[in-house]
């Protein structure tokens, strides 16, 4: 596994911890400092994403508000919750990583740390925030054409054959 997928867990295993105990970032990395087999380069990345988060965490949660339509922040599944939080971080405050890397690692950890319900239920937050939030990456990715309708009037439409002709 590489560096920035660890970055990434750590700082969600980091988030959860603050978010369930209320602790401040200096006790939980504290804590994850005492973890004997940690990826040092992926803690010291995870630190200063959850330092990030934590100073942006009002304007982080108003937006995870705006995309989460008809759901309270409080009432979301504690990792879904901080995973949103982390992904809306990188989107908001790391251009460098693109979209479809933040997405994707998103719903892979998901996979790992949540239920199989909460795949769907972050895929389509992240794509609302990411059309808000980078419109240009948002805009880039193909969208998915709806079939057009055209009415066949007056005595030039051709008429169906009796065996395509459906039943009504």
């Amino acid at each position: 596994m590489g560096v920035r997928r660890r970055t990434r867990e750590y700082a969600l295993q980091m988030l959860f911890a603050m978010d369930i105990t209320e602790y401040l970032p200096d006790d939980v990395f504290a804590g994850f400092q005492a973890i004997q087999d940690l990826n040092r380069d992926a803690f010291y990345n995870a630190r200063r994403m959850v330092d990030g988060i934590y100073g942006n965490l009002e304007e982080i949660d108003a937006l995870l508000a705006k995309y989460a339509k008809n759901w309270k922040i409080p009432r979301m599944a504690v990792v879904d919750r901080n995973l949103l939080r982390l992904s809306i971080y990188e989107l908001r405050h790391m251009p460098d990583f693109p979209f479809q890397v933040v997405l994707n690692e998103a719903l892979e950890i998901s996979k790992e740390f949540s239920d199989m319900d909460s795949f769907q239920f972050i895929n389509g937050i992240l794509d609302t925030a990411c059309r808000d939030l980078r419109p240009t990456e948002a805009g880039g990715r193909p969208q998915k054409k709806k079939a057009q309708k055209t009415p066949l009037e007056g005595a030039d439409a051709p008429e169906k054959p009796e065996s395509l002709a459906t039943v009504e």
